[in-house]
């Protein structure tokens, strides 16, 4: 209710609210909260006190993976998974789970299985969840598809006619069981290997064809990036090659470790290139709270904000900016589509040339809130009105699918 409060009083009471924030630290805002992209973190079982003075997604780190759930076969536990989704949703908060399918972290015992047993328990697994937690708003359903291939691929198609039938299915199944939520792969080492982000597009496209995926996770952990010392023009070009097939980006789990100038000075050279990216919708750090898994990457040190922390609320709070995840070309950008708010209570376009389109409205958090199916659009300007049911204040996308082309554009901030 506070959050609630601070955000829509500012509109009117905005003296009144900058005191009850500065005053109030305990119930500080988020960092990202009124941005267009969400800032997020790890729990691992309970959730830190401060968590909401910094982040506005929420991500269970081991407890919420297979392995963790059922060490023993048909022995459940959804404790830790059950405390961070309730508090996400208490919260408003954006919850993703990590992960169904992974080659690390799954039960030992399914190694005894066959394969027809195998596949039934995966599929039991992931419909247990989606019953248990039909709310949640993202899932990374495959994890390090290359780095770490499940040793029981085979149950779910193994490579297949697509080469890659196992993560088809493996999608499948938490479409079916998980309609709601925004369906994520994710990997390591791809935001700057131009290699495999190419090769990461083939698997993208290939859900993609199929409805199956909705966004592409890219972890961004240090002990990548300090390794290899990868140039900001390199993440770049990752990030436009993924974002060629007109999805949203997600940087899933990055970390910058090192002494407070070292981790100060990563942050200042490579969190811009990520959150400024017009196809980057979120960013969830991998922990801020010592220890960390990836050992001393955290952003807060014995209740002291380091200075990397308090420059990042500072960045943030400079750059809640709009967000286009589409193809970056000329055609996109020019007269293709013009998108502009239209009054309260309709949305207007323009088209450069005659289109078969449907066009969606989506919220931050990925929900459709308003749908147009396909029809054809004659040159020109074009108004379509909004429901009255179910629309909120808040930024919004709209999104239009047709004729191969899917153009997403931020264009307006409420009704």
């Amino acid at each position: 209710m506070l959050q609630l409060f601070r955000r829509y009083c500012l509109r009117d009471m905005s003296w009144l609210c900058l005191l009850v924030v500065f005053f109030t630290r305990s119930d500080a805002a988020p960092i990202a909260d009124g941005a267009d992209k969400f800032l997020g973190n790890i729990v691992s079982g309970s959730v830190p006190s401060d968590f909401a003075e910094y982040w506005n997604q929420l991500t269970l780190e081991n407890s919420g993976k297979w392995g963790s759930v059922e060490p023993v076969r048909d022995q459940m536990n959804w404790g830790p998974i059950t405390t961070a989704y309730d508090y996400a949703r208490n919260k408003g908060f954006i919850y993703k789970h990590h992960v169904f399918v992974w080659g690390s972290q799954a039960p030992g015992w399914l190694g005894n299985l066959s394969q027809t047993d195998q596949r039934a328990e995966i599929e039991e697994w992931i419909k247990e969840y989606g019953e248990r937690y039909p709310e949640t708003d993202f899932i990374d359903v495959v994890n390090e598809p290359f780095n770490a291939p499940p040793a029981f691929k085979n149950a779910l198609g193994g490579d297949g006619s697509t080469g890659w039938d196992w993560i088809v299915t493996s999608f499948e199944m938490a479409r079916k069981y998980c309609p709601k939520a925004k369906l994520l792969i994710n990997e390591f080492e791809i935001e700057y290997d131009a290699t495999l982000a190419a090769k990461y597009l083939e698997i993208v496209k290939i859900l993609k064809e199929r409805d199956l995926v909705d966004g592409v996770g890219l972890q961004c952990h240090t002990n990548e990036i300090q390794r290899d010392k990868p140039t900001v023009e390199a993440i770049r070009g990752a990030l436009d090659t993924l974002a060629s097939a007109g999805v949203p980006l997600y940087v899933s789990e990055l970390d910058l470790k090192g002494d407070d100038a070292t981790q100060l000075a990563d942050y200042q050279r490579l969190f811009p290139v990520f959150w400024e990216h017009p196809a980057v919708m979120g960013v969830t750090l991998w922990g801020y709270l010592p220890p960390t898994w990836i050992g001393g990457t955290e952003l807060k040190n014995n209740g002291t904000e380091r200075p990397a922390l308090k420059w990042l609320r500072e960045y943030v709070a400079d750059h809640k900016t709009p967000a286009i995840y589409s193809r970056k070309t000329s055609r996109v950008n020019n007269d293709l589509i013009t998108v502009q708010p239209s009054g309260s209570g309709s949305i207007g376009f323009f088209l450069q040339s005659r289109r078969n389109l449907s066009v969606f409205i989506v919220n931050l958090n990925g929900k459709t809130v308003a749908e147009f199916s396909a029809r054809e659009f004659t040159p020109g300007n074009h108004v379509l009105p909004l429901p009255s049911a179910g629309m909120v204040t808040g930024m919004h996308v709209v999104l239009f699918s047709g004729e191969g082309l899917t153009v997403p554009v931020r264009v307006f901030a409420g009704f």
